[in-house]
Formats: structure tokens, C-alpha cells, sequence
């Protein structure tokens, strides 16, 4: 396996990076925004707090990545780039995770057992596919070679292979919380839920749509879930326990992509 060593440093992978998740970060965002508005403020008039949350997520995710590229502007560490993509994807858990399903089941006027019954199931159930997912991880790193396919160790620095993500994902088969079909379903329903909500409102009610689409959608948090957790042991966690075991940065080469 050949390994690119470039030692030049240079702004453009760290500015690349952090623009091209920016725009999909703002339309997440702003779809949450508006449906947080838009369902629990004006719809059920029950609270303005949903889109305060989402306003404030949203200022967490976009300025988060926006920091370290001024911060970090000029930097190779990988860990950068891992502490960029992981607010890539909080975006995207925010919009599917927190605003689909539990704004519902905290905010919408339901019956009380309802809401602690789809509270209760929806976080011990986030919280097992958090634990199953990172100690997945933790075991897979420390008993496959991924570790010695990935990265070199010889000189002044260690290097990332330029491609990492295919060796991971060669060696590491990520568990799947949903079978394939609801994929296509959660991507084909998600970008239309407002529309949906004013078509099937008159038949079924806004809290029987909130409902469907809550159901239907916390798969694919949990989905999301997993991959949070997976670019924060690789791409974080274990570059830092390189470092400290090394003594010596983990960096991408010059011309990588990540």
C-alpha cells in the first residue's frame, strides 16, 4: 500500500471541506426551523420553544465548523476535519432526530401516556444504538488491522491513507438499524412533510401526520445516530489516542479530500 507524504501546508482542504457541507447544513437547518414555527407556534399554538431550540442548534452547527476554519485554517490534523463532519451530521439528526420525533412527543397536544411512552421507548432506545454503535466500533478498531491499513507512522507526523473511508469500509460492515425499503421512503416523504402535513391534515389530523411522519423517520435517527458516532471514534477519538500514543500529530496529506 503506498502512502501520499506531502508536507506543504495549505488553507484550500480545510475551506473545501467546511463549504461544501455548509449548504446542506442551511437547508437543514431551515427546514427544521420553519417546521418547529410552523407546527408547535402557529399550528397547535402550544409553544415558541421548539424553534428556539432549533435556532440555537442551528447557530451550534453552522458557526461550529465556521470557528475551526479560522482557527484551524492553515492545519492538516485530521481531527479537524473529523470535529467539522461531526456537525455535518448533527444537522442532519437534528432535522430527523430531534424535530420530527421528540418535538412531537414533548410539544404536541397527546395524551400523556402517549408521550411517556414514546419518550421512554424513543430514548432507551437512541441510547442502546449509541452504546451498540460505539463499542461496535471500539471493538472492531482494536481487533482488525484497520488501524495499520489506514495510517503510517514514519515521520514527523502521522499520515492519513488517502483512502480511509474505503479501507473502513471494506473491513467494517456498519449495522443497519432499518431494512433498505424504508430508506427510499424516509428520503421520498422527508422533503415534502410540509406539503403533506395541509394534503392529509383534513383527513387524519396535524398530530396523526406529526405522528406517521415521527414514526416513520426515528430509523433513520437512529441510522444517523450511528454514523455520528462513527466519525467521532474514527475521525476523532482515535486520531487523539494516536497522538497521545505517538507523540506526534495525525494529519491528511496535501492533496486528500475529506
Amino acid at each position: 500500500m503506498t502512502h501520499v507524504v506531502v508536507d506543504t501546508n495549505t488553507g484550500n482542504q480545510l475551506r473545501s471541506t467546511v463549504l461544501r457541507g455548509l449548504g446542506a447544513t442551511l437547508l437543514l437547518h431551515a427546514f427544521s426551523i420553519t417546521l418547529a414555527f410552523a407546527a408547535y407556534r402557529y399550528d397547535f399554538e402550544v409553544s415558541s420553544l421548539p424553534g428556539q431550540i432549533s435556532i440555537a442548534l442551528a447557530l451550534l452547527c453552522i458557526f461550529s465548523p465556521l470557528v475551526a476554519l479560522l482557527a484551524f485554517r492553515n492545519t492538516r490534523r485530521f481531527v479537524v476535519y473529523g470535529w467539522v463532519r461531526l456537525f455535518n451530521l448533527l444537522s442532519a439528526y437534528t432535522l430527523v432526530g430531534i424535530t420530527f420525533y421528540y418535538f412531537y412527543f414533548i410539544f404536541a397536544p397527546i395524551p400523556v401516556p402517549a408521550r411517556t411512552i414514546g419518550l421512554l421507548v424513543g430514548g432507551i432506545l437512541t441510547l442502546y444504538w449509541i452504546v451498540f454503535s460505539y463499542r461496535a466500533l471500539s471493538s472492531f478498531i482494536k481487533k482488525s488491522k484497520f488501524v495499520e491499513k489506514a495510517f503510517s507512522f514514519s515521520g514527523a507526523s502521522t499520515q492519513c491513507d488517502d483512502k480511509f473511508f474505503e479501507i473502513l469500509n471494506k473491513l467494517y460492515e456498519e449495522k443497519n438499524p432499518f431494512p433498505a425499503w424504508h430508506t427510499w421512503i424516509v428520503m421520498g416523504v422527508a422533503p415534502f412533510f410540509l406539503v403533506l402535513n395541509r394534503l392529509l391534515s383534513a383527513y387524519f389530523g396535524s398530530q396523526g401526520v406529526l405522528f406517521f411522519i415521527a414514526a416513520i423517520t426515528f430509523p433513520a435517527s437512529l441510522w444517523l445516530l450511528g454514523l455520528t458516532v462513527r466519525v467521532f471514534v474514527i475521525m476523532i477519538q482515535l486520531p487523539l489516542s494516536l497522538e497521545k500514543s505517538a507523540g506526534k500529530p495525525v494529519k491528511i496529506s496535501a492533496d486528500a479530500v475529506f
